[in-house]
């Protein structure tokens, strides 16, 4: 689908720097995603992806789309059932936004495709020692003030990276003077309001609170002065800090600092109701994986006592 006003503002926005031609056609999709669904941006940019292999795909073999052609290819990848629901959700999302949005008469190609179950993997997350030696390494960052306070705020709120950076001096809620709460929007452009742990007040202390619509996280320093930072930076800037503290990178993402907060709140006997309201679930089944990854660490902890 060609785009009729294309809007290069989406691109920088969702973290896309050159999109190729099959990029540039879903401008009008992105925008709907993000503005209308509330989206995050690296859900869209998985969206996209998924659509520009579809549609490359779909060129090369010179086929029409339908689901012969989805079956097609996911007999030609063979790819993971995880991967496989991914990408027939994408496909999903994409033409029902053809035919109910734009009115345009096409089919979803996936209708009649059977979604792959797979199984349910626990969420890995640091221990407070991984915690703690990977702050320390953020000591040879430029921005060492803020990406450590922003660890340590996501750490303490289990804010999504999209929803922490997003932050302004206005969605601070004060008591007596002090931060208490953020108010926070998240998917689906629901408003939900999460108390501060102490590690979380004691962050935004560190970098001082701005007022009204300045936002909290922003270089200190040099011509981005001022700006937030992408994800993406923050993301590569994790990564960067947890392998010179000789650390596996993927347990210490923004998004496992998320699940930090939450084992670590399930572990404490907090309710599995008030850890969904936190993290702002649609379903209590999503976060009933933090329930069985607590389990599974006090199994492991007890099966280390030695025999009599």
């Amino acid at each position: 689908m060609r785009a009729d006003h294309p809007s290069p503002a989406i691109w920088k926005t969702i973290g896309i720097k050159r999109p190729d031609k099959a990029l540039v056609d879903l401008a009008p999709y992105a925008e709907y995603l993000l503005l209308e669904r509330g989206y995050s941006p690296r859900g869209i940019r998985r969206y996209l992806q998924d659509l520009a292999f579809w549609f490359r795909s779909l060129e090369a073999q010179s086929i029409p789309p339908g689901p012969e052609a989805v079956r097609a290819l996911l007999l030609q990848e063979r790819w993971a059932a995880r991967r496989v629901q991914g990408f027939l959700a994408a496909l999903r999302s994409y033409y029902r936004y053809l035919a109910q949005v734009r009115g345009e008469p096409v089919e979803d190609p996936t209708e009649g495709i059977g979604r792959p179950k797979a199984g349910r993997r626990l969420p890995l997350h640091p221990s407070p020692e991984e915690l703690r030696r990977f702050l320390e390494a953020f000591r040879e960052e430029k921005e060492a003030k803020l990406l450590t306070a922003l660890a340590r705020f996501l750490y303490g709120t289990g804010l999504r990276i999209s929803e922490a950076l997003s932050l302004k001096g206005r969605n601070v809620v004060l008591e007596k003077g002090s931060p208490a709460a953020v108010r926070v929007v998240g998917k689906g452009n629901k408003e939900r309001l999460v108390p501060l742990s102490r590690t979380a007040r004691e962050a935004l202390k560190e970098l001082g609170l701005p007022q009204g619509h300045v936002p909290i996280f922003t270089f200190s320093q040099g011509k981005r002065k001022g700006r937030v930072p992408s994800a993406r930076y923050v993301e590569a800037r994790f990564r960067e800090a947890a392998l010179r503290a000789g650390l596996d990178p993927r347990r210490l993402t923004p998004h496992k600092l998320r699940h930090a907060y939450a084992t670590s709140l399930v572990e404490s006997g907090v309710e599995l109701d008030a850890v969904k309201d936190l993290l702002g679930h649609e379903s209590i089944a999503t976060t009933q994986i933090y329930l069985h990854a607590s389990r599974e660490r006090l199994k492991e902890a007890a099966s280390r006592l030695p025999d009599l």
